[in-house]
């Protein structure tokens, strides 16, 4: 019976140790498995810059659309999206090259989704439109225009070091 016993002792001291050691381990490589769950509740803070814009609220779709045919326009919108939070699922152009303002178009009939977009890019709503259909599979497509400049991730107020500069046709 003793040796059962040593057994059994010897087997629980395994697994003790296992999951500290796990514990340990997912705590200095950040990965959350015990850190979050058990061991150490903690809160990240940012490490970017606070800005005046706000991100998204919940997981919404959007697609980019380059209405100005600058190079790169809309990928860097799209680095921008994503660092606030958004799903870009689309970048490319626009049908063409003429947009004066940047607009917002409701795709889902869920202006509540447009207005949170238009907030986070700094836009009014008037600048808001709504084009619902069956064959659009997201909630709001952004069509760069001319005033780009004007907004993020192309304002001076933006930080463009942690926007992507990638250069391509969009």
């Amino acid at each position: 019976m003793s040796r059962l016993k040593a057994f059994c002792i010897d087997i629980i001291a395994a697994l003790v140790g296992l999951v500290i050691v796990v514990g340990i381990v997912s705590t200095f490589t950040n990965v959350p498995f015990l850190r979050d769950a058990v061991l150490l509740p903690v809160q990240v803070a940012s490490s970017g810059e606070i800005s005046d814009y706000p991100g998204a609220t919940d997981m919404y779709q959007v697609e980019v659309r380059n209405g100005v045919g600058v190079n790169g326009v809309a990928e860097r919108m799209r680095g921008y999206l994503r660092s606030k939070g958004y799903d870009v699922v689309g970048v490319g152009n626009h049908r063409s090259f003429d947009i004066e303002k940047t607009i917002i178009v409701d795709r889902i009939d869920n202006l509540a989704i447009a207005q949170q977009v238009a907030a986070s890019l700094g836009l009014p709503r008037d600048r808001i439109s709504k084009d619902v259909r069956d064959e659009f599979h997201l909630d709001v497509s952004i069509i760069i225009g001319k005033d780009y400049g004007m907004i993020p991730p192309f304002s001076e107020t933006t930080n463009s070091s942690d926007i992507p500069d990638l250069h391509d046709s969009n």
